[in-house]
C-alpha cells in the first residue's frame, strides 16, 4: 500500500553548477576536519586512496560547501553511489524533470492468438477467430471448427 504522501521533500528545479576541482589545499582540508575517518563507515583512512563525497547528492542540493563534504572510502564511496542515483532520479520525477513534453504512450501487449487448447486436449479456434474466418468462408463453414481438419 503507498502512502498518502511522498517522504521525499518537494523541491524546485536547482541547477547545478559545473563541478568544481578540488585543490590539494581543500582536500586535505576536509579530511582533516573530518578526523581523517570515512565519513560513512566512520573508520580511518589511510594514505590518500579517498574521495570526497557529498553528504546531500550534488544534483539535489547544487550544494558544494565544505559543510556538505567528506571524506570517503573508495569502496565506500561506490557503494553509496547508487543510493545516491535512485534518490536524484526520485527528486527529478517529483519534480516533473522527466519525460517532460513527451505524450503518454500506451503500453503494447502481446494481445490474443487464434487459437486455443481446448479441455480435451484438442487446439480450436478462438470465437473470434472462427467469426472472421466464417465471414470470410461464407455461411458453409462451422464456428466450431477445430485447427487443420
Amino acid at each position: 500500500m503507498k502512502p498518502d504522501k511522498s517522504i521525499m521533500p518537494q523541491r524546485a528545479r536547482v541547477v547545478v553548477p559545473p563541478r568544481p576541482k578540488f585543490t590539494a589545499k581543500r582536500r586535505l582540508a576536509i579530511f582533516m576536519a573530518h578526523g581523517g575517518r570515512c565519513g560513512i563507515c566512520g573508520l580511518k583512512i589511510h594514505g590518500d586512496a579517498y574521495d570526497i563525497e557529498h553528504r546531500i547528492a550534488r544534483a539535489i542540493s547544487a550544494n558544494d560547501a565544505d559543510d556538505n563534504l567528506y571524506p570517503a572510502h573508495r569502496g565506500c564511496h561506490a557503494t553509496k553511489t547508487p543510493q545516491d542515483r535512485k534518490d536524484i532520479a526520485k527528486a527529478q520525477r517529483l519534480a516533473g524533470e522527466t519525460c517532460t513534453g513527451e505524450p503518454a504512450r500506451k503500453l503494447k501487449g502481446r494481445g490474443f492468438g487464434s487459437v486455443s487448447r481446448g479441455f480435451d486436449g484438442k487446439i480450436k479456434l478462438t470465437k473470434k477467430a472462427a467469426r472472421t474466418q466464417a465471414a470470410n468462408d461464407g455461411p458453409a463453414s462451422s464456428s466450431n471448427r477445430e485447427v487443420g481438419q
